[in-house]
């Protein structure tokens, strides 16, 4: 393992931890819901697990750009970086402020995240067809992760 590789996969650990950070000292915090989970819904800390291994990918991604003459992108990687980083924030925060439930500001983000992610991807194909690859697994994860937004605002008859 050459040290660029380590150095952007921590980078992206980075972006992840120091954007989480101040989201407890905010009150933003995901409380565990006594109701019933979906049957689709995985445990909650799997959460947690499955964004490490999207931010190692991403960093993975950053380090093949670097070897393309396009290192520049690594600038889509980072801002898609950001704003999955930053779920506490428009959810939690905007509900916080807004009293409108946090289901449907995590929707929009979680459109904004796919929507994103696919022009990242699609960005990145000429220059580095593996780090798209890399990337397409965020656009993957979030699909899913609106399906159980969904399913909760159907619960919760939001919708």
């Amino acid at each position: 393992m050459t040290w660029t590789l380590l150095t952007s996969v921590v980078l992206f650990y980075a972006v992840l931890i120091l954007v989480n950070v101040p989201a407890p000292l905010l009150g933003l915090k995901f409380e565990s819901d006594p109701a019933p989970r979906l049957w689709y819904q995985p445990p909650g800390y799997v959460i947690p697990i499955v964004w490490f291994v999207l931010f190692t990918l991403l960093g993975v991604a950053r380090y093949q750009l670097l070897q393309t003459p396009q290192p520049q992108l690594q600038g889509w990687l980072f801002g898609l970086a950001f704003l999955c980083a930053t779920y506490a924030y428009y959810t939690l925060g905007l509900a916080k402020l807004t009293h409108i439930s946090a289901l449907w500001f995590g929707l929009l983000g979680n459109v904004a995240v796919i929507l994103l992610a696919a022009w990242v991807v699609w960005r990145l194909r000429p220059a580095s067809p593996t780090a798209a690859l890399l990337t397409a697994p965020v656009i993957a994860w979030t699909v899913y992760a609106s399906l159980i937004v969904l399913g909760e605002m159907k619960r919760q008859k939001l919708i």
